[in-house]
């Protein structure tokens, strides 16, 4: 019984070790051809980063910063192979995040998700009535940014629906899922492009509901982010003092 128990033992430590080539193995066939937009991706990540540093004393800091540890399994996973749980990982992240970004707003009901009583509504965060980005959200945290509501929420849910179609099963992406752990060029493409509009819209989200409440030594830490990804849009060139582009008739 106990030969028979470590005969199994070994077969289970073989079939591991020969996962875990496999997965080195994608790691190096998925770097090297994907390096500009994992680069972007990495970029986007430590702006994140900066965010949550400036963020560290909110009393939803550690829900935020769990969320961000789900993109790192995220980014491991997409980079291993293991596409599915890449794509789920990334949605997670996605809730999770803006989740507690919206209900920091609502600390009655911040109080209940952590405590289990409150799960989260993604519908009531997206509603154009009631969540994030509603007028009257807007209105209290960022009115500067009530003209970008659409195409911003436009953003959020897509992502977050390309992550969904991944994790259900669709038969449009089952299809592309390969049967094992073994490069795919357009899934790490895809899977890369969607966790660039998924961090570049939790930024986004984040400078919405935090900005303002900022102490400016704060501010100076995420000014740089708002810059760099954002600085097209009108709110963010009227929150750092950006000269506005002349409108021509």
């Amino acid at each position: 019984m106990l030969q028979q128990g470590a005969e199994n033992a070994s077969s289970v430590e073989i079939t591991m070790l020969k996962l875990h080539q496999s997965c080195r193995d994608h790691i190096e066939q998925a770097t090297r051809p994907n390096e500009s937009e994992i680069n972007r991706v990495l970029h986007l990540e430590a702006d994140l980063a900066a965010w949550l540093g400036a963020l560290e004393l909110q009393p939803e800091a550690q829900q935020l910063q769990s969320a961000h540890r789900d993109f790192g399994l995220a980014f491991y996973a997409a980079m291993s192979g293991l596409y599915r749980q890449a794509f789920s990982s990334l949605r997670s992240f996605l809730e999770v995040m803006v989740g507690a970004t919206y209900l920091s707003s609502l600390e009655f009901r911040r109080r209940q998700w952590v405590s289990g009583e409150l799960d989260i509504s993604w519908k009531l965060i997206t509603s154009p009535e009631e969540g994030l980005y509603s007028p009257e959200f807007l209105k209290e945290f960022c009115p500067e940014a009530i003209d970008e509501r659409a195409a911003m929420l436009a953003s959020l849910k897509q992502a977050y629906r390309r992550c969904s179609e991944y994790i259900h099963g669709n038969v449009s992406t089952s299809q592309l899922l390969p049967t094992e752990i073994s490069y795919r060029e357009d899934i790490a493409k895809e899977w890369l492009s969607v966790a660039d509009s998924t961090l570049t819209a939790i930024i986004h989200c984040l400078m919405v509901r935090y900005y303002k409440d900022l102490p400016q030594t704060h501010r100076a830490t995420v000014e740089g982010s708002l810059e760099d990804h954002f600085s097209h849009l009108v709110s963010v060139r009227q929150l750092l003092d950006l000269p506005l582009e002349e409108k021509h008739s």
